[in-house]
């Protein structure tokens, strides 16, 4: 399957060749235009643009040949959460004061990446608390959320399954009878509410306030 960084402002060609720099390690334009079958000056253009979007590294210009480096999978996309949770905290900047109140909102959303994405839309945006139950599943692919979120909000957060080797002072371990899936409670205005586990995991989002209020007198029984 190709690799497609579009959605993140990349191009088609800067995706290509950021998933050869993968395949291939430290390459020159040479070994990636032969990679990827495309014109040596697109290689180079688009090696330049990874390296200005940071997904890729490139030796001092000193350096001949010169060779490129792409940044860890991880890494990438660490940085593409937090610049996309910098753009949803403008629009929400902008957005506040110019919407009218409107009804309740309930969305699902099913698989691990999706499920993983919508933790991590509505964690990174929290501005005064978030408590609750985070599977241990989903916490690595949502860490950059829940740092951003630790910058601003007060965090209250046990896991179900194994803590991480470094733990922030507000994760603690879930109780045997703490509930198995992820519940969070983010503001005191929206839920995040889990089921099943690995690809057959489920969410639910809803800003119910009747439903949000019921969930956060249910966390005070949690330690």
């Amino acid at each position: 399957m190709a690799l497609d960084l579009t959605p993140f402002g990349f191009t088609p060609t800067e995706s290509l060749v950021y998933a050869t720099l993968l395949r291939l390690g430290p390459s020159t334009g040479y070994a990636v235009a032969r990679g990827t079958r495309l014109a040596r000056a697109n290689a180079y253009g688009a090696l330049e643009g990874l390296v200005t979007r940071g997904a890729a590294t490139r030796t001092p210009p000193s350096v001949r040949p010169v060779r490129y480096r792409p940044i860890d999978p991880q890494a990438l996309l660490a940085q593409l959460a937090a610049l996309q949770g910098e753009a949803l905290d403008r629009l929400t900047r902008d957005l506040r004061g110019l919407a009218r109140p409107g009804d309740p909102v309930t969305r699902e959303v099913a698989g691990s990446r999706a499920v993983a994405n919508l933790v991590m839309q509505l964690v990174a945006r929290a501005e005064r608390r978030v408590e609750g139950i985070v599977a241990s599943e989903l916490w690595r692919p949502t860490l950059p959320a829940w740092r951003r979120a630790g910058e601003r909000a007060t965090l209250r957060i046990v896991m179900r399954g194994e803590l991480p080797s470094e733990t922030p002072a507000w994760l603690s371990a879930a109780a045997d009878d703490a509930p198995s899936a992820t519940f969070l409670v983010i503001d005191e205005s929206q839920l995040i509410v889990t089921s099943g586990e690995g690809e057959a995991i489920a969410g639910l989002w809803t800003s119910h306030p009747l439903i949000v209020m019921l969930a956060a007198r249910a966390l005070q029984t949690i330690s």
